[in-house]
Order: structure tokens, then C-alpha cells, then sequence
């Protein structure tokens, strides 16, 4: 019994990697303009640092994330993204336009953190060590989709579908699931 468990796990790890493999779309290496991005993504990592800092310094416990979401979407805004909005629940979402009729994007971290009301965010470095609530969920993911948009437009990026950048709300049970909805 324990081998026929075995062979059948195997199997389907096998055809899920498979799946997976065929749905995978190809880097392409050879764009000037995404390689380009790609090393100013490596080159701003101080600021990347910066930002994930900054951001996590605002408070934003569950249903309360309204300052850090302004904040989030006035960055969107400085890196030129023209089109972002705040929804109903408060998610900040940016769309950067393609050119053509490629697949959609989705590049997102959460703005919510699970730490109550009144809780000290002041983040502490020692060396290259961050310490504070939220530092790394979800600050550095907040901070990694900033990195990316800002590369993107230095770099001239030209995608064929759209990308959205977000920052979203409650994707965990104490938020409700609200933004993730």
C-alpha cells in the first residue's frame, strides 16, 4: 500500500511540474530595455531599502490602512504611473497600459499588517539587519513592486499586456479577505 501511495504521489508531482513548465512563459534575454531594468532592480537596492523602511513606519493594522495606502499610491504616482486609483476597500491599484493584446499582469504586496492599533512600527537596522512589525510582511513586497515600476519606466520597458501594480488590503483572515476578494 505504502509504494502504490508512493508511485501515485509521484505521478502527480510529476504532472503538476509538467503543467507548470508548459504554462511558463520565456524571459527574454535578449531585450535591451528589460535587461536594462533588470540591472537598475539590482543597482537600487539601497532605495529599495528605503522604501520598505519608509512604508513600514506607517501604520496599517487591519481596516486601518487608509494613510499607508495614500502614501503607497502618491509613490505610484511620483514614478509616473498616471492611471492609479484607491478602490472601495482600499487596495491601490496602478495599470500600466501594453501595447498590444499580451497577457495581464498582476504584481502585488499587501499594505495591511496583522499587528494592532497603538503598535510600535519604528524599524530598527543593525548592520543589514532590519528589525520591526511588518518589515518583511509585507514592507519588502510593497517596496519590490515600487523597485519594479521604477525600473520599468527608467528603462523604457514596453510590455504587450497590461501590468497592474496593487497593493492590496485584508488578504488575511483578520482583514476579512476583503482585498483579495
Amino acid at each position: 500500500m505504502a509504494r502504490s501511495t508512493s508511485l501515485v504521489s509521484a505521478v502527480l508531482v510529476a504532472s503538476v511540474a509538467q503543467l507548470l513548465a508548459a504554462q511558463t512563459l520565456p524571459i527574454p534575454h535578449d531585450n535591451p530595455r528589460l535587461r536594462a531594468a533588470l540591472d537598475t532592480i539590482k543597482a537600487q537596492e539601497a532605495w529599495t531599502i528605503d522604501q520598505q523602511i519608509s512604508l513600514c513606519e506607517i501604520p496599517a493594522p487591519p481596516y486601518k490602512e487608509a494613510v499607508r495606502g495614500a502614501e503607497y499610491r502618491r509613490r505610484l504616482q511620483a514614478l509616473g504611473i498616471t492611471n492609479v486609483r484607491i478602490d472601495s476597500v482600499g487596495n491601490v491599484i496602478a495599470e500600466r497600459r501594453g501595447t498590444g493584446n499580451g497577457p495581464t499582469v498582476l504584481i502585488e504586496g499587501h499594505l495591511d499588517t496583522v499587528f494592532p492599533e497603538g503598535t510600535d512600527v519604528k524599524v530598527k537596522r543593525t548592520g543589514t539587519m532590519l528589525a520591526g512589525p511588518g518589515i518583511g510582511d509585507d514592507c519588502r513586497g510593497l517596496a519590490v513592486v515600487l523597485s519594479v515600476v521604477r525600473a520599468f519606466q527608467r528603462a523604457n520597458v514596453q510590455t504587450q499586456g497590461t501590468v497592474y501594480f496593487v497593493g492590496d488590503v485584508g488578504e488575511e483572515g483578520q482583514g476579512n479577505l476583503r482585498g483579495t476578494r
